[in-house]
This record gives structure tokens, C-alpha cells and sequence, in this order.
């Protein structure tokens, strides 16, 4: 008889996305299986075995195969397989110092991916926006026929050929092929502190993701999170509701400060940074600066928001703010407006022989659409502001021999 050695509840989910997941074991034979948890989840499952054959189909050319698949009396049954995935693979390279390597082998592996779906030119449809938003794309992606967007390293297993474990996450519709390669680099970077000295930024430039993709693929995920919720208020939500009258004291933070160290060039890697937290809106820090460091970035977290600052210096003398640049937002006095949700100030000169950075912010998580329309007049008023200056120019060219003809009456009669 079979017996269940492990068992996973993905149950903060709508109905019919929550499933259960056992490994089972008889006479030293393993295998895994899937059940949904309600009625409603039953398409869903069953989806998973036509996926199979079609993905396979799609992954020839790599060649990947999916994780054995069939449709059992009470869910989906699937290879267990024990082999290394290509996350354990990355993380052992990281740490026997082999950066180089592990960066070009996952550089390998996005290839393949992109190779695979790369197919016809994306279009936006309405299953699309169902799913991922009404966000706005480039229109030089592409896309394949479907589309599994859960390539993530964890289900990568190094197997001959590679075998891909989890495709629940599968799509009929066009979704581009970037944002397949940004999930897989965003989850493989950002689970682990190992992983890091990649160098996040520098993998999506290999493979073309600009800061403005890469602010769009982040609203894409978020409104993907969103859909698999659906209606359904994950219970770390409730505690308000479940607890009247109850008050909770903790320390509230929004998240992480960090602080790149870049050179002449405003070239900013993730090794050479310091972190540190954003405690109840406040991040007051003084951080020691390397010797070679020329311009530095702050990231005031992950959110849209505005960035009072009360104080930045080096070495006590006020930091200019002259070449400072601020991506899809602006500076006024003593405010930075960013509304993208990786928000950063970037390019802020450091003097010559500087040893320490001081800084005193405060930080405002605010509605990123108030943001981008701030943004919109602050670039108008600009455009006006240079309309008015240009206009002054003109007219002063156009009567400069009047003004000079007058010039010389004036100092002829005061001659006289």
C-alpha cells in the first residue's frame, strides 16, 4: 500500500488554483501527485497532461521534456525524479567561488529558453490582460504557441535530456518570451543572498531586458499573483478581522535600503553594495565608502514612492545633486518622486577622497499611477519653462538692433 511521505497545501489560492501535493512511496517506488482541493480545480489538473504532449512538442528544438505525467482517479500522477536542479547546480558553483562559470551557465540555460519561445511576434490579447494586466509592452517581443511561465531554476532538473518538473502555470495565449527569462533570473536572484555577486542587473542586459521591461514584467507579476488569488484574502491578511479589538506593536519597515558603490562610468554591481533596513519610514545611515567609489545609487526599496531627504552628505559637506537622474520620476528641492516599482536614484556624485556617506530619508510608499501623473506635469512644466525661455531668446534676437539703436541715442545725448 501506498504510503504518503510528504505533503504540500497550496491553499492560499482561489478555488480553483488550491491543490495538494504528496510525495508517495511502495516497495522503494516514489512518485509524486497533484489533487485540487475543490471542485472547481478539476479543469485545472486535467489541463496538465494535454500541456505535457503540446509543451514537448514546443521543446524539441532544446531539447527539454516535461516531468511524466498522467491523469489517475483522484488527480494527476508524475516521475519522481532524484536528480540535481539547476538552482543546486548554480548555488554550489557560487560557492566554491566559480561566479564566471555559474553566470555563463545560467546565461546557457536563458538561450535555450529564449530559443524555445521565440516563435512568432507577441500581440496583447484579452486573455492576456486577464491574466497579466493592462500593461504596456514594446512591440518588437515574441512569443511561442503556449507558453510555460514557471522555467524557474528550482524545477529545472539536470537530467539527459533536461527535464522541466512543474508546468502548472501554462498559457494558451501569447506571453512574451522576456518575461519568461526575467522570472527565471528575478526568482533565481532574489530567493537566496548566495546568489547575488550574478549581478541581476548585468544578466538582464545579456539578454536585452531594459529597466523599463523590467518595470513592466514587475507589474505583470504582480497582477499573475492577483489572478491566482483571485477573490480568496490569504489568512497573514486577516488578523485585523479575526482579532477585534486586539492591538499589534512591532516595528514597521518597509523594506530594504541599498546603497551601490559605482565607478567614473555609473557602472553599479550588486557585490559592491550595502544594505539596510527601512525602519517606520526612516532610513538614517552613515556607511563607509570604498576607495575607487566615484558615483553611488540608492534604492529607497521596491515600491513606488517619495523620498524626503532630510540630509545627504560625504564626509559632512551636502552631496550635489546636479547629475543625479531619477528613471521614471524627477527631483524637486528636497523630494525625489519615483513611480516605478523598482525605484532608485542614480549617478549622485561622490567628491574625490570621500570616506563616508551620510543620510537621513524618509520614505513614502504611494499609488504609483499619482506618481506617473505627477511625473507627467513636472515634464510639461518643463516643456512650457523651455517654451517661455526659448520664445525670450527669439524675441531678443529680433529686436537687438532696436535695443542697440536706442543704446546709442541714450549715451549720444548723455555725451552731449
Amino acid at each position: 500500500m501506498a504510503e504518503i511521505i510528504y505533503s504540500k497545501y497550496s491553499n492560499e489560492r482561489s478555488r480553483r488554483f488550491a491543490i495538494r501535493t504528496d510525495i508517495l512511496e511502495e516497495n522503494k517506488k516514489r512518485w509524486l501527485q497533484k489533487k485540487a482541493l475543490y471542485p472547481e480545480g478539476k479543469e485545472h489538473m486535467d489541463n496538465l497532461a494535454s500541456w505535457n504532449s503540446r509543451l514537448n512538442a514546443v521543446y524539441e528544438k532544446v531539447p527539454f521534456v516535461c516531468n511524466k505525467c498522467e491523469i489517475v482517479e483522484d488527480g494527476v500522477k508524475f516521475e519522481y525524479l532524484d536528480a540535481e536542479s539547476l538552482s543546486e547546480h548554480l548555488d554550489s558553483m557560487l560557492q566554491r567561488g566559480e561566479i564566471q562559470a555559474a553566470f555563463d551557465r545560467l546565461v546557457e540555460f536563458l538561450k535555450q529558453v529564449r530559443l524555445v519561445y521565440s516563435q512568432k511576434p507577441f500581440e496583447v490579447t484579452a486573455e492576456f490582460q486577464q491574466v497579466f494586466g493592462n500593461v504596456t509592452l514594446p512591440s518588437q517581443l515574441m512569443c511561442a504557441e503556449i507558453t510555460n511561465i514557471d522555467i524557474v531554476c528550482d524545477n529545472v532538473m539536470l537530467t539527459e535530456p533536461i527535464t522541466l518538473l512543474d508546468y502548472e502555470w501554462t498559457f494558451e495565449f501569447p506571453v512574451p518570451c522576456e518575461y519568461v527569462l526575467y522570472r527565471i533570473i528575478h526568482y533565481y536572484i532574489q530567493t537566496n543572498s548566495i546568489r547575488t555577486p550574478l549581478n541581476e542587473e548585468k544578466l538582464y542586459q545579456e539578454l536585452g531586458i531594459s529597466e523599463a521591461l523590467q518595470s513592466s514584467f514587475a507589474q505583470m507579476e504582480k497582477a499573475f499573483q492577483g489572478y491566482i488569488t483571485g477573490s480568496h484574502v490569504p489568512m497573514r491578511e486577516m488578523y485585523g478581522v479575526m482579532t477585534p479589538g486586539m492591538s499589534s506593536f512591532s516595528v514597521e519597515t518597509t523594506g530594504l535600503l541599498q546603497v551601490y558603490f559605482g565607478d567614473e562610468e555609473g557602472r553599479y554591481y550588486e557585490p559592491f553594495s550595502a544594505k539596510r533596513p527601512i525602519m517606520t519610514r526612516h532610513a538614517d545611515y552613515t556607511i563607509d565608502l570604498p576607495p575607487e567609489c566615484r558615483k553611488i545609487r540608492i534604492d529607497p526599496g521596491d515600491q513606488p514612492c517619495m523620498v524626503h531627504i532630510k540630509k545627504l552628505a560625504f564626509d559632512g559637506q551636502t552631496a550635489s545633486m546636479d547629475e543625479a537622474e531619477v528613471p521614471d520620476g524627477f527631483i524637486h528641492g528636497s523630494w525625489a518622486l519615483i513611480s516605478r516599482p523598482d525605484p532608485h536614484i542614480k549617478d549622485i556624485a561622490v567628491p574625490q577622497g570621500a570616506k563616508q556617506l551620510t543620510m537621513q530619508l524618509e520614505i513614502y510608499l504611494e499609488n504609483q499611477d499619482m506618481l506617473a501623473c505627477l511625473q507627467d506635469l513636472q515634464k510639461e512644466n518643463a516643456r512650457l519653462n523651455d517654451l517661455v525661455e526659448q520664445r525670450t531668446r527669439e524675441l531678443e534676437e529680433k529686436n537687438k538692433p532696436m535695443l542697440q539703436m536706442v543704446y546709442e541715442k541714450v549715451m549720444e545725448k548723455k555725451g552731449k
